[in-house]
């Protein structure tokens, strides 16, 4: 049975299974909080609907990385402040921002398919940020964030079949790709087994078009 992910966040239940879901949720509602943002104007001006807000930040749902870029965007925040606890006030980690140690990658899963991505990138607003993501079998992303910048990626293991402005390729491991990102793009696992790939983004989230 194939499962797809979307650009639209899937509900849930908050539990023990989920510290994710909530910890996403608790940051995001800290930073608007900070800004003095009340949930209706962060939805106004991120075009994310205040419900949605809510129930990410009760835990509720798994945000997407589209509805996360749209977020971090209005609040000013790099990616990684979703999914690292930082104290402004506490010296920073030598070589924080040029270093991302093995053992400190924030882990998560977008969308409801177990589909997730491993963060790489050292902490801090980079334009470049790269991730290692897990495409579990017979699963297919789409509606994926598209915007001015590039995208890259090598397959680890596995094969994937990369689709840009229509045009399907398969890739096997050892294979790598480029494209301009503000093309349509998504990525598929039509195996029986995962696919494990470095992906790299090049954007300019100010001006990316949703």
């Amino acid at each position: 049975m194939k499962t797809t992910m979307s650009d639209t966040d899937q509900p849930g239940h908050v539990s023990e299974e989920a510290p994710a879901e909530v910890s996403v949720g608790r940051r995001l509602r800290r930073m608007r909080k900070n800004q003095g943002l009340t949930v209706a104007a962060l939805g106004e001006q991120a075009a994310v609907s205040a419900g949605m807000i809510s129930q990410i930040e009760r835990g509720l749902s798994n945000p997407s990385i589209g509805t996360l870029e749209r977020l971090r965007v209005v609040l000013g925040i790099p990616l990684t402040a979703f999914f690292e606890d930082r104290d402004d006030g506490a010296p920073a980690t030598p070589a924080a921002d040029l270093v991302r140690r093995a053992d400190q990658r924030p882990f998560f899963q977008v969308g409801g398919n177990g589909m997730s991505k491993e963060l790489l990138s050292p902490s801090g607003d980079h334009d470049l940020q790269f991730m290692i993501i897990c495409v579990p079998p017979h699963t297919r992303s789409h509606d994926v964030m598209i915007g001015p910048g590039e995208k890259a990626g090598l397959v680890l293991e596995g094969r994937l079949t990369l689709t840009v402005d229509e045009r399907a390729t398969v890739l096997e491991a050892g294979d790598s790709f480029q494209f301009d990102s503000r093309k349509a793009h998504s990525v598929a696992n039509e195996s029986d087994e995962s696919v494990r790939l470095l992906w790299i983004m090049h954007t300019k989230p100010q001006r990316a078009q949703f």
